[in-house]
C-alpha cells in the first residue's frame, strides 16, 4: 500500500504528463513546437540546479 507521498508524488507525475500532452496536441506549426521544446528543456534545467 503506497503511502501518502508516493501518492502525490504518483498523481503529479500523471498531472504533468496530460499536461504536456495538451500542450503537444495545441501545437500547430513546427515553431510552436521548437518554443514549447525550449520551454521544457528550460524547465529541466532549473529543475537539475
Amino acid at each position: 500500500m503506497p503511502n501518502s507521498a508516493e501518492t502525490i508524488e504518483n498523481l503529479a507525475r500523471k498531472l504533468e504528463r496530460v499536461r504536456i500532452l495538451n500542450d503537444l496536441k495545441e501545437c500547430k506549426t513546427l515553431e510552436e513546437y521548437q518554443e514549447l521544446t525550449k520551454k521544457y528543456e528550460a524547465l529541466c534545467n532549473d529543475d537539475n540546479k
